[in-house]
């Protein structure tokens, strides 16, 4: 034998001696249980016969005791030893015994009045070692009836004779022996089984373990694939994010990108101080029919993208460009208290690299450059293709004071000067006629007051 098989058959032998152990004194049980069940419901249903055949059922009638003493006295003579006859209150009407029972009526334990429903027996042993058998049987007046009002109470005590008693001790024994026999019976045929199936058990479960390890590796560089797949995606949806929010951004002003990312749309807000800028190039369409048109477009494109610097480092919103023209607003969409003086800094730098770029340029440009301030309404318009836009007769006046003005002046509104001229030189100009608005008072910005 193998250890294996050694093993197997120390554990199988034990768990047999177990089971016999178990098995044996159940078994022993279970059988004095049913010797005895057997014995008893033969007297029981005798009893309750001979009860009936001397009418002692009915032990509420007027000759309830003579009839309950003849039955008890019947059945003390043979299948009882002692037979007692309680009425319903649990008084005791009629008493037999023979001479056994007589002789151990002192040894038997007392109880109380009877109160019991049902059919019962207990196994008593008394002194010098005497077995006796105590029932316990209602009394009802129809057989058939088992539920029925209990009339009175049955008592009777067998003495197990010494032969019946071995009887019952042998046969016991022999069921014991039996269920301790085919316990280790079984375990001897178990063996061989268990042997042989827990060979293939044993093999089936390392080629399991050997498929669940590939399985296991296989997953395992499936989920590394897979994690590496996810982070490269999300790598590269938060390159596109980014891409689209700086896109987004060039568009919008931050806090109008970050909302319509945020609700899907932008609300339109008024802003009560605002400064509009407006630029405009002087004699555009002479300039541009001379130079060819991708030409145009390059020098527009460096213009512009230097007036953007110019506005972004002065806090000033560009709002966009219409062909030459130039729009851009401070004061929105955040509030600033020196929004005139950022669009009046930017207007005059604007200038200054103009002039400083015509020296080594072929193409002149000269530019007018008109600031108003007041009231705008802001917002978002359309639902593809998006454009921040402000409206309002501020943007009208402000677009007045740059087709007003000079080449190469910043022009800007009475409003507009006030909220400067703490720090910057105006020149009025006097009323000046502006298209739609009638004549309005116009200043040009000399530069920076000195301090």
């Amino acid at each position: 034998m193998n250890p294996f098989q050694k093993r197997t058959a120390v554990r199988i032998a034990t768990i047999s001696f177990l089971m016999a152990a178990i098995a044996s004194p159940l078994a022993w049980y279970i059988a004095q249980e049913s010797a005895e069940e057997s014995v008893v419901s033969l007297a029981m249903e005798e009893s309750e016969r001979l009860l009936r055949h001397f009418d002692a059922v009915n032990l509420n009638a007027a000759n309830a005791i003579e009839h309950a003493q003849a039955a008890a006295e019947a059945i003390s003579g043979g299948l009882f030893d002692i037979a007692e006859i309680y009425d319903s209150q649990g008084k005791k009407l009629a008493e037999g015994m023979n001479p056994e029972g007589a002789a151990i009526e002192s040894a038997l334990p007392r109880h109380q009045a009877p109160s019991y429903v049902t059919s019962s027996y207990e196994s008593l042993t008394v002194s010098g070692g005497i077995w006796v058998l105590r029932v316990f049987v209602p009394v009802r007046l129809s057989a058939a009836d088992k539920a029925g009002p209990v009339s009175g109470y049955f008592e009777g005590v067998r003495i197990v004779p010494p032969w019946q008693r071995e009887q019952i001790f042998f046969s016991s024994l022999v069921v014991a022996l039996m269920a301790g026999l085919a316990s280790l019976l079984c375990g001897a045929v178990l063996y061989p089984v268990v042997v042989r199936l827990s060979t293939e058990n044993e093999r089936t479960a390392g080629e399991l373990l050997d498929s669940q390890a590939a399985l296991i590796d296989a997953l395992r560089r499936s989920e590394c694939e897979l994690e590496s797949k996810i982070n490269q995606r999300t790598l590269e949806l938060q390159t596109e994010q980014t891409r689209t929010k700086e896109l987004l951004h060039n568009i919008l002003p931050k806090e109008v990108a970050d909302e319509l990312s945020a609700t899907g749309r932008v609300r339109s807000v008024r802003h009560e101080a605002v400064s509009i800028l407006f630029t405009d190039f002087s004699e555009f369409t002479q300039a541009v029919s001379a130079m060819p048109a991708d030409r145009m477009v390059a020098e527009l494109n460096e213009i512009f993208e230097a007036f953007d610097s110019i506005t972004d480092a002065n806090g000033v919103e560009k709002i966009k460009t219409i062909g030459d023209a130039y729009m851009a607003a401070a004061g929105l969409p955040k509030a600033c208290p020196d929004h005139a003086h950022r669009c009046v800094r930017s207007g005059l730098e604007m200038i200054d690299y103009l002039n400083e770029r015509n020296r080594t340029t072929a193409f002149k440009w000269t530019l007018r450059i008109g600031v108003h301030s007041g009231p705008v309404v802001a917002g978002v318009v359309g639902k593809r293709k998006y454009a921040f836009d402000v409206w309002g007769d501020t943007v009208n006046i402000a677009s007045r004071m740059e087709s007003a003005g000079e080449s190469g002046r910043v022009n800007i509104s009475a409003y507009t000067c006030d909220l400067i001229r703490q720090d910057f030189d105006c020149e009025y100009r006097g009323k000046v006629d502006a298209k739609g608005k009638g004549s309005l008072d116009m200043y040009f910005v000399t530069g920076k007051r000195a301090i």
